[in-house]
């Protein structure tokens, strides 16, 4: 999904207090999925070979799933009590296949198939009983004509569909993304599309003989980017997405809600969403910001990314690209986070409460002066200097009693972005600020960011 924007075993009961584990070496994205019983699940690709880890008696198993063709791209991943199903899409998003486990192994099942000219938009996948139920469009590109389908999955791999919207409604500028709810007994559809300088998202019940739309969210924009997630919970259905706003240079994350009354908004200026989940806090949308190369004044399409959590209330932000967020079981939730060293899973039992404010002031004298606050926090934080593909230590600073820090820096080169991360002791999880604007080059020039009252 890192290409998209330019371009995580047992049950709680014997999950201990584990966090902060290494489950997948040298893999730089993936999907995260959580079993009922509170399995974590890991779905990547390696190489061609679609391959799932799973925490079992405290370790990390592999297993192989399937080879799939070259520049194809896992689009959606869960776990249930049948297994896990994975969703892949292939190359030039021109065909869609199921994988799920069987007891003679690893079953592939054809979704669709689409035709030169046309594309099919990225799909969304619910466990309805413990079978998969697929929802997806098929996109023409010529006349931006678009048809919304649900897929259902029988035991022996059979699939039944039916076509939701008719007459092409609605054209779109790309190929929109859909994702099927569960509402009790029934399933919903929601889907996003994008034209002529307006994006709308519509959620699609079922009628005796038809499907009912209705408007979640409508409004200026080009087109939703990437994929549309979705959930259930207190009598109300939500919606998350990406969209583009190109003349704004923006690509905004939305947030929808619908139950008693229809809301939305945007809770993140520019950033490619990967995960979406509800919790004691209400729903919770991951994301990825950016610091590109020409935000530094740079040449390449290097960027440097930092995985955000935003809620309604209140938002932290995590020291990596941020592959996944999943809901688990009694209100905890599950982070899939790419590091150096690959994806790494961690379990919060409790709502984070470590969030860094961080300031840079360039002094006259050529040295910067860096301070900031990890609310909840204590011992020392980290400071580094970084540029896309390059990252320095610039050192460490003690936390006085307040969480309150100073550090005066004295670069060579610029210009660069500093990072402040904080490793929490509980949990592991390494929280952290970026700062957005380039420091280095400005004598006076100061630079802060929060995410304590911030885009929330």
């Amino acid at each position: 999904m890192k290409g998209l924007a330019l371009a995580v075993a047992l049950g709680l009961a014997t999950a201990g207090t584990a966090s902060a584990e290494l489950a997948v070496r040298n893999v730089q994205d993936g999907m995260l999925a959580v079993s009922a019983g509170g399995t974590p699940f890991v779905a990547y690709l390696h190489g061609n070979t679609v391959e799932i880890a799973a925490r079992r008696k405290g370790t990390w198993k592999r297993m192989r799933v399937a080879r799939v063709t070259k520049g194809s791209t896992l689009v959606a991943f869960k776990s249930g009590r049948r297994g896990s199903v994975v969703l892949v899409r292939g190359p030039g998003s021109h065909s869609l296949d199921l994988f799920h486990k069987t007891r003679a192994g690893w079953r592939k099942v054809s979704i669709a198939r689409a035709p030169s000219g046309s594309k099919l938009g990225w799909p969304g996948l619910v466990l309805e009983r413990g079978k998969a139920v697929v929802a997806f469009t098929r996109w023409t590109r010529a006349s931006h004509k678009t048809a919304l389908m649900l897929a259902r999955i029988g035991r022996r791999g059979k699939v039944h569909s039916v076509q939701i919207t008719g007459s092409g409604f609605p054209r779109s500028f790309v190929a929109p993304p859909a994702v099927p709810v569960l509402v009790g007994p029934t399933v919903r559809v929601i889907e996003s599309y994008g034209m002529d300088g307006s994006v709308g998202t519509i959620e699609w019940r079922p009628q005796p003989g038809t499907w009912k739309g209705q408007y979640i969210d409508a409004g200026y924009g080009d087109f939703p980017v990437g994929p549309l997630l979705g959930a259930v919970g207190g009598n109300a259905v939500y919606a998350a997405w990406t969209q583009a706003l190109l003349g704004a240079g923006q690509l905004p994350v939305s947030l929808a809600k619908h139950g008693r009354l229809i809301e939305s908004s945007f809770v993140l200026d520019r950033a490619v969403m990967t995960g979406f989940g509800l919790t004691a806090a209400g729903p919770e949308v991951a994301a990825n910001e950016w610091v590109s190369a020409s935000d530094l004044g740079l040449s390449g399409d290097g960027v440097i990314w930092a995985g955000v959590v935003v809620n309604r209330r209140v938002g932290f932000e995590l020291d990596g690209w941020l592959a996944g967020l999943a809901s688990a079981p009694r209100g905890t939730r599950d982070l899939l986070l790419a590091r150096a060293d690959g994806l790494s899973w961690y379990r919060l039992r409790r709502p984070p409460s470590i969030h860094i404010d961080l300031d840079a002031t360039v002094e006259f004298n050529g040295a910067t002066l860096v301070t900031g606050q990890v609310h909840g926090g204590s011992g020392t934080v980290k400071l580094y200097r970084e540029r896309p593909g390059a990252r320095e230590l610039a050192g460490s600073a003690p936390l006085a009693e307040d969480g309150s820090f100073s550090f005066l820096d004295t670069p060579s080169i610029g210009p660069f972005v500093y990072r402040a991360v904080y490793i929490d002791r509980t949990t592991g999880v390494p929280y952290a600020t970026l700062l957005q604007d380039p420091v280095g080059s400005s004598p006076g020039l100061s630079t802060e960011r929060s995410l304590w009252c911030g885009k929330c």
